[in-house]
């Protein structure tokens, strides 16, 4: 069985393309369609589940090699409904938290479809 069909039934995503300096990770997340997830989430209209959202940026930033564990999330907020498909995220250090910002396809950049942050595990240093 592939690693993709390991994951089939759990909204199947995958990070891309990630970039890293320090105290910043860009990349992309891609929320397979054909994930069995959708048919259900919701018929006709799919919609990413939020919590498959925040799931991929724990990912992200546990792949990441930045050293940090996540602690606790906070003030996730999700601004439209997210079709399956690839997202462009940023995870960037602010001060003691991570900031997610997942951004709108083809928009410069800085149309945000979901912000929020991640509280590193208190045994982190992020500065």
């Amino acid at each position: 069985m592939s690693d993709s069909d390991n994951r089939r039934g759990e909204g199947a995503f995958e990070e891309a393309k990630a970039s890293r300096p320090d105290d910043f990770l860009s990349g992309a997340f891609y929320f397979d369609p054909a994930d069995p997830i959708y048919a259900d989430h919701f018929p006709g209209c799919p919609v990413v589940p939020g919590s498959l959202i925040v799931q991929a940026f724990l990912k992200a930033l546990r792949n990441s090699g930045m050293g940090i564990r996540p602690g606790r999330i906070q003030d996730f907020k999700f601004r439209k409904f997210i079709a399956p498909g690839e997202y462009e995220f940023l995870l960037e250090k602010r001060g003691d938290s991570l900031r997610c910002r997942l951004l709108q396809p083809g928009r410069d950049g800085r149309c945000f479809l979901a912000t929020g942050t991640i509280i590193p595990h208190p045994a982190d240093d992020v500065r």
